[in-house]
């Protein structure tokens, strides 16, 4: 009976899927279109933005605007009823809060001071040492942070007042920290990463094991480029020209043996890498089980420190409040994505990109473009979440691999980070600072924002990087 029904209707109003456009067909109007549908939900989400509503809700908003369009108000009044719940009732964003409470717990126990101490030693010497030392504590603790702005926050706390107490320079201290802190959206287990595999079905094991290459890459090329500098102009590390300044005592004489003894002070993110990212990387646990485990490990830790049950509380707290925050913008991103699939928006743009028979290098760099402005002025989770439902489909139709894409699309976040006007890790390196003047933090990033840009267009040209240990 329903085929039979179909039938009856005519050819030129049952092309058309969505009931608002079958009532405009059968009255003769012109139908909708998918351009038009999408523009009234694009145009309805920037709005909403421009007055200064929270993404979150400009999501939802316009989302529900577009399935009030597409589906009519019984499909509204079902979509709005069950899709909610239904949409987070995964088990695989259990992740999320796991990280989360893991982040905040390995910040309390201090592995950010003594992953900076030991760098410090293993770099002594070096010109730009402190700056070297700086970057490399900030990729130990991003291994277990997976936040740049913790790895940010916490790393400047400690660092900043050495590097200036020996020197060095306002814009290399503040750049090297706010730069460094952008390693903890790479390197495992990067929370940017679970929320685009999660949103794109990507496996997040691949993109856990894909981001480590890329991860170390950048922090050789920011202890090169720190290196350079040092070399360049002796002034901004400190260099006196009688030795490296290695603290406010002046040059220090390290033996091999406080090098490797130095390395015992990182056990403890050590430990946690080891068990959460080696149990992923060796199939032994999901990213899951992974996150359980080193939640339980560092709270474990947590209860030998002094104050214990309040640092657990207050790390709930904290890792509860973040949490919901994320789920409010993938709730958000759902409806806003669902809105723009039942308009076939995605679908069209899809098409239109490829007729252009763009190679795939060219292709991901225009798109690429974008993210860096909107890296700006968004965060992360908003701006991945915000973007997916459009640019995804052009991925999957050119063939571009996701876990290259995901990669390329953390380091647009990466780059956003650090430009104006509102680069978080400018801004945090900022807050634990005050008297660091802003302009000087952005300046001291421009070098930074170079070596992304080179290496970002490097993993364009050459996706074996990503894709050799896969």
């Amino acid at each position: 009976m329903a085929a039979t029904a179909l039938r009856r209707i005519p050819a030129d109003v049952r092309r058309f899927s969505h009931p608002g456009e079958r009532k405009r067909a059968r009255q003769g109007g012109k139908p909708v279109t998918p351009i038009e549908l999408g523009a009234i939900i694009i145009g309805a989400l920037l709005a909403l933005l421009i007055i200064g509503m929270p993404i979150a809700f400009a999501l939802m908003a316009s989302g529900m605007l577009g399935i009030l369009i597409t589906r009519g108000p019984a499909g509204f009044d079902y979509v709005l009823a069950t899709f909610p719940y239904s949409y987070v009732a995964n088990f695989g964003f259990v992740v999320v809060p796991l990280f989360m409470f893991m982040s905040q717990m390995a910040f309390v126990t201090g592995m950010s001071r003594r992953a900076f101490e030991s760098a410090n030693i293993m770099t002594s010497g070096l010109r730009g040492g402190l700056a070297t030392a700086t970057v490399f504590a900030c990729a130990v603790f991003s291994t277990v942070s997976g936040s740049s702005i913790a790895t940010a926050s916490s790393i400047a706390n400690v660092a900043i007042p050495e590097m200036r107490a020996a020197g060095y320079s306002n814009r290399l201290a503040a750049a090297c920290v706010a730069a460094g802190g952008t390693l903890g959206v790479l390197i495992p287990p990067s929370s940017i990463l679970v929320i685009y595999g999660l949103a794109t079905g990507t496996s997040v094991v691949q993109l856990f094991v894909g981001a480590l290459i890329p991860g170390i890459l950048t922090a050789v090329a920011y202890i090169v480029g720190i290196t350079i500098v040092g070399y360049l102009s002796p002034r901004t590390v400190g260099y006196r020209g009688a030795g490296i300044a290695a603290g406010r005592a002046g040059p220090v004489r390290v033996t091999m043996a406080d090098r490797f003894k130095s390395l015992l002070m990182t056990w403890e993110a050590a430990l946690l890498f080891v068990l959460v990212i080696g149990s992923i990387y060796l199939g032994l646990a999901t990213p899951n089980e992974a996150a359980a485990l080193g939640a339980f490990v560092v709270m474990i830790m947590v209860l030998l420190k002094p104050q214990r049950f309040t640092i657990i509380w207050n790390g709930l707290q904290q890792s509860g409040s973040v949490t919901c925050a994320v789920f409010g913008l993938i709730i958000g991103a759902g409806l806003f994505s669902m809105a723009l699939t039942t308009s076939r928006l995605p679908v069209e743009v899809a098409q239109w990109a490829g007729s252009f028979d763009l190679p795939q290098h060219m292709l991901l760099l225009l798109i690429l473009v974008p993210f860096l402005f909107l890296g700006a002025f968004i965060d992360g989770f908003s701006m991945v979440l915000l973007t997916m439902p459009i640019v995804f489909p052009i991925i999957q139709h050119a063939g571009v691999n996701p876990v290259v894409f995901g990669i390329l699309v953390v380091k647009a976040v990466e780059i956003g980070l650090i430009t104006p006007p509102v680069g978080l890790n400018v801004f945090v390196v900022k807050g634990a600072v005050p008297d660091l003047p802003l302009k000087d933090v952005f300046i001291g990033c421009i070098p930074f924002v170079l070596m992304e840009i080179g290496l970002t267009v490097l993993l364009v040209m050459v996706p074996e990087i990503v894709l050799w240990p896969l």
